[in-house]
Parts: C-alpha cells; sequence; structure tokens
C-alpha cells in the first residue's frame, strides 16, 4: 500500500509476493541469500557452481576469474548446506539436486524487487 501511495499513476504495481512475510524477512536476513536471489532473478537458471561462484565473487568484490579456489568453495558449501534449500522451501527459487541447477519461479522476481525497495526506504540500504 506505501508503494502505491509513494508511486505515480504511471507506474504499473509490481506484483504482489505471495511469501508469507515472516519467510521472506527470514530469507532476508543473509546478504549471501539476496545475492543468491538476484543472480537467479537475472539468469533464470544457474548451474549451482556458477551461483556461487557469482556470490564469492560479490562477497569478495573480484570477478568470477579472480576467485581463489578456497573462495568459491567455501560459498559453495555454504549454499548447498543452507542457503538454496531455504529459498527452495520458500518456493522463492527451484533447486533441482538431481542435476544441480537453481531455476528461478513466479516468487523470485516480486521477491528481488520488495527487497531492494525495502532496503532502499531503510538507512544504509543493501
Amino acid at each position: 500500500m506505501l508503494k502505491r501511495l509513494l508511486s505515480s499513476d504511471d507506474e504499473p504495481e509490481p506484483p504482489a509476493v505471495s511469501v508469507p512475510f515472516d519467510a521472506l524477512l527470514d530469507v532476508a536476513q543473509s546478504e549471501r541469500r539476496r545475492q543468491c536471489l538476484r543472480a537467479v532473478n537475472e539468469h533464470g537458471q544457474l548451474e549451482l557452481t556458477d551461483l556461487a561462484e557469482i556470490v564469492a565473487a560479490a562477497e569478495v568484490n573480484t570477478t568470477r576469474e579472480h576467485l581463489e579456489s578456497q573462495q568459491r568453495k567455501r560459498v559453495y558449501v555454504s549454499l548447498y548446506q543452507t542457503h538454496i534449500a531455504k529459498l527452495d522451501d520458500t518456493g522463492l527459487v527451484r533447486w533441482s539436486q538431481a542435476n544441480g541447477t537453481v531455476c528461478a519461479t513466479t516468487e523470485t522476481e516480486p521477491a528481488v524487487d520488495a527487497l531492494d525497495d525495502l532496503a532502499d526506504r531503510t538507512t544504509g540500504g543493501a
């Protein structure tokens, strides 16, 4: 509702996020999960190894090509053991462990937009 009040009449209303508010806030607590959502939203589908490289590069402010093996591995293990399952459980991504891919869902983009909007409206941003 706040977004509707602050937007001009020319802007279409963004799609609503159907993920429960508490679940979205839980996901938002981790910068690593937020980075995952942004990357999956941008690419649509990623191999977990590629997603781990994208997130690791963002964390250390470098390119994927300049990552050290240990940086890749640390993020990969964290995504595999914790973060991707949490994102999948909320419906924000679809994780196929069998083929190692993480895919966007209809909830991914609205969730990224909502989290980015919230970050823009708070001190410090994200």
